[in-house]
């Protein structure tokens, strides 16, 4: 078996491929740390090393757990750390992890409601289903026995700045693997709680999954690890976590720009590729101008054949001479199928019609944007045995946008 999966890695290749490649295939070696991260981390280390003397029975107080965040975040603070978000500093996230624990510490004292069995515990677990097996790794914030309802406890901290709703708890994935790993070391966690505490919100979301439940995440999980391992192209993706990339110096997307940003204005509009850009920039201002000239002409033209018809009809004469060229004037009716939008009835009685008279294919035809749109939906067996018709196309554009 390859190396261990775990729920970042899946969610690394969920979310850009490219990302995926760079992190786990290449194995390249950039790191940026975020300060949504490092605030999420010192978070992290202050309630672990609170819920390890709580284990031992020791409470301590609330000026105790702050102090040790305040100087966890002293320790690893460096200026390198990145801000996104450009309108916050360093201590406003400084504050917001201080408030998330004193939100916390007032709502979860005296700590005497679970045991503490272990903190930011590893576990390692075979994921299997059918012939497949893979191995799996993941970090559990806590785990609690709780004494009263005989029942294990799986907690996890987010410090994120949204807050996930029930419905998506109960899709949630990563805390039944945990649950499956305690399965194989204890079988009393079969039935266990799953729990988040979004911090920032001061919020506890609760969920569980039956046997069953669990069987079916292991065969999520399995099915989307033999995706990753099938896969042979790694396409960027671009999203709004794009800022919070360790790898925006090396991705296609972003190289470039990345690159620009440490030049000053002068080696800027020298530089090749702003260049193109700017040229490129004034032939698409050219042509606006040129289609809104076109526009007001073609405006211009359809009063004068609207002038012309009535002429035409006015002297019963059906070519108009002119200097150089005549307008010649045809009245005919036609039939014509009504679109969905104009008569939804009527399109969709002629369409049953066609249907059942085996004309249908006669007036369709095969549509390449209807095509690549309906293979994101069709079922994977249906694609395969089509395959062998599609062709594949390389098609170079390019298109001007705003700069974000």
């Amino acid at each position: 078996m390859s190396n261990p999966y775990s729920f970042s890695k899946i969610g690394s290749f969920e979310t850009c491929k490219l990302q995926y490649k760079y992190r786990y295939i290449d194995k390249l070696k950039l790191r940026v740390e975020t300060i949504e991260a490092f605030m999420g981390i010192v978070v992290h280390e202050a309630l672990k090393e609170f819920y390890d003397l709580v284990k031992n029975k020791i409470i301590k107080p609330k000026k105790w757990l702050l102090s040790k965040y305040d100087e966890l975040w002293k320790k690893g603070y460096k200026d390198s750390i990145k801000i996104v978000k450009k309108e916050f500093s360093a201590e406003d996230y400084y504050e917001k992890g201080k408030k998330c624990l004193m939100d916390y510490y007032e709502e979860y004292k005296p700590f005497g409601q679970t045991k503490i069995v272990k903190t930011e515990e590893s576990v390692f677990f075979n994921l299997k289903h059918n012939s497949d097996e893979y191995k799996f790794t993941g970090v559990i914030d806590r785990l609690d026995w709780n004494d009263k309802e005989k029942i294990f406890e799986i907690h996890d901290y987010k410090t994120s700045a949204s807050l996930m709703t029930q419905e998506e708890a109960g899709q949630d994935f990563q805390l039944p693997l945990y649950q499956l790993a305690l399965l194989s070391m204890w079988p009393e966690a079969e039935k266990a709680k799953l729990i988040w505490h979004y911090l920032l919100f001061n919020k506890q979301i609760e969920s569980s999954r039956t046997k069953e439940q669990l069987m079916e995440v292991q065969s999520i999980a399995v099915d989307k690890i033999k995706a990753i391992e099938a896969c042979e192209e790694f396409p960027p993706h671009k999203s709004a976590l794009c800022d919070w990339c360790d790898f925006q110096q090396v991705c296609p997307l972003w190289k470039h720009p990345k690159k620009m940003e440490e030049l000053d204005e002068n080696e800027y509009r020298k530089d090749p590729g702003v260049k193109l850009v700017t040229s490129y920039s004034e032939l698409e201002e050219e042509k606006k101008q040129f289609k809104t000239k076109i526009e007001e002409i073609e405006r211009e033209q359809a009063k004068i054949a609207e002038a012309a018809i009535e002429f035409a009809e006015k002297e019963d004469s059906w070519v108009i001479d002119g200097p150089d060229k005549q307008l010649v004037v045809t009245v005919k009716e036609e039939l014509g199928a009504p679109s969905r939008k104009e008569d939804t009835e009527k399109w969709e009685g002629l369409r049953n019609i066609l249907i059942e008279s085996d004309k249908y294919v006669d007036v369709s035809t095969v549509n390449s944007n209807m095509l690549n749109k309906m293979l994101k939906s069709w079922p994977q067996e249906f694609i395969d045995k089509i395959k062998g018709f599609l062709s594949k196309k390389t098609i170079k554009k390019v298109d001007l946008k705003n700069k974000t």
